[in-house]
């Protein structure tokens, strides 16, 4: 179906014109399309949260209202950390006539709820896991199986209570787990899981921004750029105006949002890291 027909929304519709969609099914082909769009499009980062910590906000409004989020990221290309990414992905799959549930993970299978995932329900009763941190481009079956698209490949396994999805981390070959249980998320339980990742995420401490292409994934984590494809990872450190460009040119965040992290200390490489130590 033509997005005319299914959607009169102006940003959903600008949304899925920056995805260069014209056209979209509520079937697994059609999941798969805005998935993979997602992915490439809209970076896995955590400027705006780690600029609110410390008061410095580049925009005032609150990124877990998913309008708020796709403004932002169609002006200046900013994306967000889980709760925001899948608050605003259920929101525009819902537009689209998906049926959707948001459920709570263990990133790490922790134990503890630390992670969202989105829970998707094609027009022929299947169900997908569809995961923005993960951003492994296909939708994940129900069913435990194997998805072979390195540098995105993936293995989910079912453990009664939970559903473990096993994959690589983006800057290296070494395999995180990640727990999906079977719960459903109210919106009040996502605000709450989203207020309280300001005091307990472990994306807090440096930079990190992601984002796929073609060929694969870039990342930056503190001050080194991540460039993973299907048979390697290459390992580059940058120095500040390195970072930028690389902000600017292969990440898309837009130049004024650039020169207000540069103002703050976002740039600045902790003593300490959890997040460099668990990723390096």
């Amino acid at each position: 179906m033509s997005i005319e027909t299914i959607t009169s929304s102006a940003i959903i519709r600008k949304i899925l014109s920056r995805f260069n969609i014209t056209t979209i099914e509520c079937n697994e082909e059609g999941l798969k399309k805005i998935y993979q769009a997602w992915c490439r499009n809209i970076p896995f980062d955590n400027f705006w949260k780690r600029l609110e910590l410390e008061k410095t906000p580049f925009i005032s409004k609150d990124q877990i209202d998913p309008s708020a989020f796709f403004e932002a990221w169609l002006e200046h290309g900013v994306g967000g950390t889980c709760w925001t990414t899948t608050n605003a992905l259920q929101y525009l799959l819902e537009e689209l006539g998906f049926q959707t549930k948001i459920v709570g993970g263990s990133m790490g299978d922790m134990g503890m709820v630390n992670h969202g995932s989105l829970i998707v329900t094609t027009n022929n009763g299947k169900e997908f896991i569809v995961d923005t941190s993960i951003s492994n481009e296909t939708p994940i079956e129900l069913t435990p199986k194997t998805i072979d698209n390195a540098p995105h490949s993936i293995q989910l396994m079912d453990e009664g209570e939970k559903r473990s999805i096993f994959f690589e981390f983006p800057s290296k070959k070494d395999l995180m787990k990640c727990a999906i249980y079977n719960n459903t998320f109210s919106t009040e339980d996502l605000y709450n899981a989203h207020k309280e990742s300001y005091t307990n995420s472990l994306f807090n401490d440096c930079v990190y921004i992601k984002k796929n292409n073609e060929f694969g994934i870039n990342t930056i984590i503190g001050d080194t750029l991540y460039t993973k494809t299907k048979n390697n990872v290459k390992k580059v450190t940058l120095n500040r105006e390195e970072i930028k460009t690389v902000l600017l040119d292969t990440m898309g965040l837009s130049q004024e949002l650039i020169d207000h992290i540069e103002k703050t200390t976002l740039f600045n490489l902790p003593e300490e890291s959890n997040l460099i130590s668990l990723t390096s």
